[in-house]
């Protein structure tokens, strides 16, 4: 409902129940027709003389509470404090309390919308007194007349209870507004993650060996033509090919369905992966690779990427070492490691590869090490034969 809308029924709602409640203050509550002296033949209008007459005092009060609801839409306190004031003032001119039960109601829910219950809760005690207002000649303020009780339990019933219940209401659905806005944002920052994480092995393994096959061929532009042709030509393959795979990885990201999904990285592909870079001229021995049908293929992906990140960080850091690539099925799980033996060319800090391949292996529920060993460097990672499910993860 739109907020207007729920402004003009709150007013009529308001001011036609202060109305009557003025108009037959005389009559409701006091027996079905007390005019007659026998309750016999057809029910007939009580007598003219038992309905209290409007008068201007009592009508600006109606209005006030008017006014109060209107301008709880631009300046809820100001509106809510000003209805108040108009419920006060019609009850200590002699209008009943049930009166004022749909007035605090709409001014009670038209502050919590605005204001949250952290901000309404201090000003609903001021509905207590509107009720007080009422027995304001009273002997003691009413405290020992079990009428006024009876008021405030009524007041509890119709207003504040109902108050109570909307403000559980709201805050509920702001909860559950705020869950999806986090889940969204997370949604959103895992997936900014992976492109990330993606464009990294993509473009930085590609870079490094199109700089390796770079430099081969300026040492050997003169000296063998023939071996500096070929080098050109992998950094031209090496470029086409992450190109192709940089595309095809923003093209999932923004969602183009024309895009071919690219093949999911498996075991078989390493050896070609070591080929590559032995073609570069970097010393690499794989040793025999387990198959890959009691892998799954979450984890051969997963494989796949360390061994890439792993020849890389041997390209940067000690091109000249012999690099060794060994991937062992074992009860527990699949073992990979990648180690070479030499001195790193200056320090080696975790940046964004191994973070990335840190975050990567421990997603599937699996450990990485990488440091310095006695002879040189090692990456190993192990991970499960399956990727674990998410009820598992949790």
């Amino acid at each position: 409902m739109q907020s207007a809308a729920r402004t003009v029924i709150g007013v009529a709602a308001a001011t036609s129940l202060m109305a009557f409640g003025w108009r037959f203050q005389q009559v409701v509550g006091k027996g079905a027709q007390p005019w007659r002296s026998d309750h016999s033949g057809p029910m007939g209008p009580p007598p003219a003389e038992l309905m209290v007459p409007f008068t201007p005092a009592a009508v600006a009060t109606i209005v006030v509470v008017a006014v109060g609801i209107v301008l709880l839409r631009a300046r809820p306190l100001a509106g809510y404090l000003i209805g108040i004031a108009g419920m006060v003032v019609y009850g200590a001119l002699g209008g009943p309390s049930f009166g004022t039960f749909a007035a605090g109601l709409v001014l009670a829910i038209g502050l919590l919308r605005r204001r949250g219950l952290t901000g309404t809760a201090p000003w609903l005690p001021l509905l207590l007194v509107v009720l007080w207002a009422t027995w304001w000649d009273a002997p003691g303020l009413g405290l020992t007349d079990w009428a006024m009780w009876s008021s405030i339990g009524s007041e509890f019933l119709w207003v504040l209870f109902p108050t109570l219940l909307v403000a559980l209401a709201m805050g509920r659905r702001e909860a559950r507004t705020r869950e999806r806005a986090e889940a969204i944002e997370r949604a959103a920052s895992d997936e900014r993650l992976r492109l990330a994480r993606e464009i990294h092995d993509v473009v930085g393994h590609s870079l490094s060996m199109i700089s390796l096959q770079s430099g081969v061929a300026l040492r050997l532009l003169d000296a063998d033509p023939t071996q500096a042709r070929a080098s050109l030509e992998a950094i031209r393959s090496s470029s086409k090919d992450a190109l192709a795979e940089l595309r095809q990885t923003l093209g999932v990201f923004r969602g183009d369905e024309a895009t071919p999904l690219a093949p999911t990285p498996s075991l078989t592909a390493i050896e070609g992966l070591v080929a590559e870079v032995r073609a570069g001229g970097v010393r690499v021995e794989l040793d025999p690779l387990p198959e890959p049908d009691a892998v799954g293929a979450a984890t051969q992906a997963v494989a796949y990427r360390v061994v890439q990140e792993g020849l890389t960080n041997a390209i940067r850091h000690a091109p000249r070492a012999l690099t060794r690539v060994t991937l062992t099925h074992e009860p527990l799980g699949l073992s990979v490691r990648v180690a070479d033996d030499g001195t790193p060319v200056g320090p080696i800090t975790e940046g964004g590869g191994l973070r990335g391949m840190r975050e990567r292996v421990e997603a599937l529920g699996g450990r990485l090490v990488a440091g310095p060993t006695p002879d040189g460097f090692a990456i190993e990672a192990r991970l499960p034969s399956s990727a674990p499910r998410k009820d598992e993860r949790a």
